[in-house]
This record gives structure tokens, sequence and C-alpha cells, in this order.
């Protein structure tokens, strides 16, 4: 059996490799096939596909271990009554350690634009179940957790539609939550969980997904090329803050790399384009300060990507690590997902770049780059009022219809369009990887793009440039 070493503070762990390839689908739908033939089956739905994969993020660690923003615990021990509480467990301590480990799935959150998160009922009930009894518990929790007097807010809230409801669908969308403006905070501290009935649910989730993730050829390739990566010292990550701030550095979103300097965010009048050096040092460090994230590996609504410490943590921090002591690129493909909508529904072009697009229609090439980061993944109407609506419907009108009407009647409505290019994008990615592994490259894994040592550039660039050609989809990797 080959083993894999994790280190952490206090001990290792090692865990078994495969090489099988499975993904997740929706709960409560029909089994579904993707492009490679592979039955999707379901655990997790993930509201926001842009942002948040990582339901529950679990890192190599032990199970007593979890992250919460500051003061929560002190508010729930000394704010919420106990009426309350004894609903959740009839032992307080135990109680308020449920009402953290809740905390705790949200914390992540905190770290993305969109604070919400969808959370699966049928999870949260596994999580928050005692013994054999079937009693809802979550519900006590959640209840708890939104308890607010005259004198006191509530730390967390469910999302709601413009009806006022919850935004909830039946096998379609689960519950989002997210914390009051009062709780949302990024100072973080640790809390060890004492309760051995939760220890030992947590130690049975956390090995659970160990086996999810080596049954996944992008998850196995990642556990094999974990021991090799160095990350940077948090010396090195302000200097090439501070360097990067002096060329105007930008997101992919476009966002300007910017330092608090001791502000506030408030501070800031455009603070909503920017992007604070001090938040992305504080995301790295929580995805990254005990242990690395175990690869967890999406349903079908995110067509199965995986998503781990690297995926999660800032591009500008990604690009200081090492694999082997060496610098690392990364090797994305154009315009991947414009080309696979030409695949999938029939498009006219082969090859299209976001240099083409903005040529032809005369928006700025940044606009363009921002814009197909989710274009094709909105309702209707979003699309409508996209810049880039004019272009398509112009150069590709059947291709936008079928679009459309794909939207309007699939049971997913407008989430269909996302499935199918997430799920067409995850086969292609396999692939390349599934083939690098094969000669001996493990690589990093960024949705489209593969990150590896500067010199296996040029093979990763091969493989992946013959992978996407044989999978009927037409763009190149550089």
């Amino acid at each position: 059996m080959e083993r894999l070493y994790y280190s952490s503070p206090n001990q290792s762990y090692y865990y078994p490799t495969t090489l099988n390839y499975v993904t997740t689908s929706l709960e409560g739908t029909k089994p579904i096939k993707n492009s490679a033939n592979t039955v999707v089956n379901n655990d997790f739905y993930i509201e926001n596909l842009d942002q948040v994969y990582d339901t529950y993020p679990l890192f190599f660690q032990n199970a007593t271990t979890i992250n919460i923003p500051q003061k929560i615990k002190r508010h729930i021990e000394r704010k919420i009554p106990k009426s309350y509480l004894h609903k959740i467990d009839k032992n307080t301590k135990c109680a308020v350690e449920k009402c953290l480990l809740f905390i705790s799935n949200l914390t992540s959150t905190i770290f993305f634009d969109d604070k919400w998160k969808s959370l699966s009922a049928k999870i949260l009930n596994k999580q928050f179940k005692k013994g054999k009894d079937n009693t809802i518990t979550y519900t006590y929790v959640v209840e708890a957790l939104k308890y607010k007097s005259n004198t006191t807010d509530s730390i967390i809230q469910t999302k709601k539609n413009k009806l006022g409801n919850d935004t909830y669908q039946e096998g379609i969308t689960c519950k989002s939550y997210s914390f009051t403006d009062t709780f949302y905070s990024n100072n973080l501290v640790k809390y060890t969980i004492t309760n051995p009935e939760i220890i030992a649910k947590r130690n049975k989730f956390i090995y659970s997904q160990i086996a999810r993730a080596t049954d996944n050829v992008i998850a196995t390739n990642l556990l094999k090329l974990y021991p090799r990566i160095d990350l940077p010292s948090e010396s090195k990550l302000k200097a090439e803050a501070t360097r990067l701030i002096k060329e105007n550095h930008r997101t992919k979103k476009g966002k300007l790399l910017t330092k608090l300097n001791n502000h506030s965010k408030d501070y800031f009048k455009d603070a909503s384009q920017r992007s604070f050096v001090e938040e992305n040092i504080k995301a790295f460090k929580f995805y990254t300060d005990i242990s690395y994230m175990i690869p967890t590996i999406g349903d079908a609504k995110s067509g199965g990507r995986v998503v781990d410490s690297f995926t999660l943590m800032p591009g500008w921090i990604r690009n200081l690590i090492t694999i082997d002591g060496e610098e690392i690129v990364l090797v994305d493909y154009k315009a991947l997902h414009p080309n696979i909508a030409m695949s999938i529904y029939g498009g006219s072009k082969k090859f299209l770049t976001h240099q083409q697009v903005a040529k032809e229609s005369e928006i700025d090439l940044t606009d363009v780059k921002i814009q197909h980061l989710s274009f094709f993944n909105k309702e209707v109407w979003a699309m409508r009022e996209s810049p880039l609506y004019s272009y398509y419907h112009k150069s590709d009108l059947s291709m936008i219809i079928k679009i459309e009407q794909e939207k309007w009647n699939s049971e997913f409505k407008h989430k269909i369009t996302s499935m199918k290019m997430f799920a067409k994008e995850v086969e292609i990615m396999t692939e390349c990887v599934r083939r690098l592994n094969g000669i001996g490259i493990y690589v990093g894994y960024v949705y489209d793009a593969l990150f590896c040592k500067e010199s296996e550039r040029e093979i990763v660039k091969k493989i992946m440039n013959e992978v996407v050609i044989e999978l009927g989809v037409y763009t190149i990797a550089d």
C-alpha cells in the first residue's frame, strides 16, 4: 500500500490511493451521466458555483479543531436563553459545541464575495442527531443561532427570496445561511471540541471524505502532490503584495489589489472593487495554517469540480508556492468555457479567444474576460443584460436560442447550462491529469487550469492540447 504523509503540529496521517474517477450528483434527482458516460451520484448541493464549492471544508487534522469568528462562543453562552440551548441538548456545554460546529460550516464564507452558503438538510441532520434518536436536532441549532432580542442581534440568517420566504426548493436548492453583519468577522479563533459523540461523528465524516478523494483521479493526484509543496513565508507574501500593488495588479475578477493599512474597508469608497492584501493573507492561513483541506469532489451542480486549499486561496499567493523547491507556472486553456459552449450547443466558432470577442464586439478586453466568467451560467434575463449578449446573439443566434430554451425548460432552470459546461470541463481536466500521472507528473488543479513546475510546462501544455481536441472542444493551453 502506498502511503501519503501529511504533518500537523501533533501528528501524521497516511492514506491508501487509487485512480478511479467518480463524481456526485444532485440529491433527489435521477442519476446523471457526464460526457465520459460516468454515472454521477449525490451528496451535496452548492449554491454559488463561482466561489464556494466546499460545503464542509475539512482538513487533514484531528477532528477536535474548528475555526470560528471571535466573540461568537461568548455570545452563545451569555446571550442565547438556556431554553433554546436545552432543546438542542440537556447538557448546556454540548449544546454550545453543536452551535459552534454549525458556525464552523460557515466560517469559510468570510473569505468570499458572496457570504451565503447552502447546507444540505440531510447532512446537517446526520451531523447533529444524537445517537439513534431521529429528532431533527439541527433545526433547534438554527433556531438558537437566529435568536435575537431588543438588545442583541442573531448570529446567522437564512437567505430569502423576493416574497420573503427561504430560498429552498426540494430536490433543487438547499437553504442558504450566512452570518449577520454583527458577527461577520475574519478574525478567527480555534476552538477544541470536547464532546466524544461530536468528535466521533467528525472523524467518521473526515474518513468518508478521504475515501471519496482516493476514488477520484484529480483528488488522488493532489494527495500525491501535497508532500512536495512548500508554502511562501508571510514576509515573502508581504513583499510580493507590495510589488504587485506598485504594478496596479488586478485579480481575475478585475479587483485592484490593495492594502488596508489599518483602515477599515469602509475607508475605501470602491471597496467592492478591491481585493485586500490583509484579508487575502488571512484566507491563505485559514486554508493552510494547520494543514491542507481534504480535496472535496463537488456534485452535478459543479460538474464534479474538485476543491482544495489551492483552488480557494488567492491566485497571487498561490503563484508563490513551489513544487520540489522549483517555481510553478499556471497552464491555462484560452477561453475554455466559451469554446465548451460552442461544442455543446453547436456554435459556429473554433479556437475562440477573449481577444477575438473584444475586437469584434468593441468591448474592453478586461470586461470581456470578466463577463465570460459567468455569462453562460446566468438566468436568461441576466444574460440579455450582459454586454456579451448582443455579440453572441449576432454571431451565434442558434446557439443562444438553444441555451435559452434549455434554461427555460430544464428542471434545473438556468443552472443546467453550467452543470453541462462544468461536467465537460471536469472530463477534460480529469483526462489531462490521468495522462500526466501516467508519466509520473503530478500537478496542481485550478478548475480549468493546471499548475506545475516550470521544467514540466511544455509536456503539460502538450497533453492538455491533445486532450481538449480529442474531447471535441477547440481551444489551446498556454
